[in-house]
């Protein structure tokens, strides 16, 4: 057995197209996924539209400044206006009319918004931004009138925020580890497909069939070996991109997250057999597998949470092997939890990935049989 194991761990070495895809995967994807971008939009393009031209008005535009905004850029007319925001040149235009420092001093200073909001988060989120820069412009000027006048303004309720776990609110440990986790799934189906479905398309099936192996056997052979090499992928990846290239805080060691990676192949490896018993050659295993993938991936809730989905699409996530797994890598990796305070979980994928490589199973040897 171990002979046609190493079989098997040549045939992957061997296939340099399906190399490259992998370390491109375990690298170079997940640092992008990390450092490429942002979900949290930074330096939003933001128009100005000054018609007061008056010392109050500059000490609010002077608080436009990034992270959270770029420096803004002026227009000078209505036309300027129109043609700024029709063609979505900035995401927010903030108008200050005439007599604003007027209007300021009596307490009632209207300001005018206008936000592009063909992408709805980024319009959201930096009107929020906009928000909180006027509304502490607004308490700052209150503030000095009121100083002047011999009083002095007294907040009765103080907000202090703590966060745990990741106090410095960095969104690339979670962006990372998510599309680690994503790949981890992807290459868990596309693998083992591949090698149950290769002897098929080379036309060496019937000699396999001749020989002592049971069928029984070739599949346990053929899912040792895409379960060694890919968990040694992602060892390396944890190793070398995770800690040492990315710099991630990780709260728990390899050997704690290797068995958990260990026990979400097997669901993976159940959802392989179900390809390999439709895919009839190579090239069908990709379709198949994003036919699989994308409905994972939506009830994962790494890209869209839970609570944002419909109620029967949320009762869905439960029995989502690759839900577990993240819920898991978070809070082993993130949070610094133990198997024991995840038991739960643990016990829910174990009967997800039972469930999927008995029915796996069962499929790809009826039609081997």
């Amino acid at each position: 057995m171990w002979v046609l194991i190493k079989k098997e761990l040549l045939h992957i070495l061997r296939d340099k197209g399906l190399i490259i895809f992998i370390l491109y995967a375990f690298t170079i994807d997940i640092v992008l996924a990390s450092q490429g971008f942002r979900l949290i939009p930074e330096n939003v393009s933001i128009t100005v539209f000054d018609e007061d031209h008056s010392a109050e008005s500059r000490e609010l535009i002077g608080r436009l400044q990034p992270p959270s905004f770029s420096y803004p850029r002026f227009v000078e007319n209505e036309k300027d206006v129109d043609d700024t925001m029709k063609n979505s040149r900035s995401v927010l235009l903030l108008r200050i009319p005439d007599g604003f420092q007027k209007e300021l001093y009596r307490g009632d200073a209207p300001l005018q918004v206008l936000v592009d909001g063909s992408q709805s988060t980024a319009a959201y989120l930096s009107t929020a931004y906009l928000s909180e820069i006027v509304n502490k412009y607004s308490f700052d000027f209150t503030s000095r009138e009121m100083w002047k006048r011999g009083l002095r303004i007294t907040t009765p309720v103080e907000v202090r925020s703590r966060i745990l776990f990741n106090p410095d609110a960095r969104d690339d440990i979670y962006e990372g580890l998510n599309e680690f986790f994503m790949v981890i799934t992807l290459l868990g189906m596309i693998l083992p497909a591949a090698l149950l479905i290769r002897e098929k398309e080379y036309g060496t099936i019937e000699q396999i069939m001749l020989s002592p192996l049971s069928v029984r056997k070739l599949i346990l052979i053929k899912v040792l070996g895409s379960m060694i090499f890919l968990t040694t992928v992602i060892g390396l990846s944890f190793v070398f991109v995770l800690k040492l290239y990315l710099g991630f805080p990780l709260k728990r060691g390899l050997h704690e997250f290797l068995p958990v990676a260990v026990l979400f192949q097997l669901s993976t490896t159940g959802l392989a057999f179900l390809i390999a018993s439709v895919a009839r050659r190579f090239s069908q295993i990709g379709m198949l597998t994003i036919v699989i993938f994308a409905p994972m991936l939506l009830l994962s809730g790494g890209w869209v949470p839970p609570e944002a989905l419909p109620h029967w699409l949320r009762a869905a996530t439960t029995v989502s092997p690759l839900k577990q797994f993240i819920d898991i890598g978070v809070s082993m990796l993130i949070r610094g939890a133990g198997l024991w305070d995840m038991s739960d979980r643990l016990l829910r994928l174990i009967t997800i990935s039972s469930v999927l490589m008995i029915t796996g199973g069962l499929l790809y040897k009826k039609r081997m049989g």
